[in-house]
């Protein structure tokens, strides 16, 4: 999955990419808050990042499904 394709399947979010190459996604709702950062992994896939501190890594299999597992748990978890 691109990144292009993430940011497509966060469309409630208000997303855009910034000079880094990560994307960082707003919600217009919480008063235009960032809450998730999506970046380019060293796997290969990509790092969801919360605003509560949780990272989701996600990874492309090999039948072409998006697998994303916790890797670092929130506050307050």
């Amino acid at each position: 999955m691109s990144m292009l394709a993430a940011t497509l399947l966060l469309a409630q979010l208000h997303c855009s990419p910034n000079a880094s190459g990560n994307v960082d996604c707003f919600d217009a709702q919480k008063g235009g808050a960032p809450v998730l950062k999506i970046e380019p992994n060293l796997f290969g896939g990509f790092d969801l990042r919360h605003s509560d501190g949780r990272v989701e890594r996600c990874e492309k299999k090999a039948s072409g499904e998006t697998e994303c597992r916790v890797v670092q748990e929130g506050r307050g978890k």
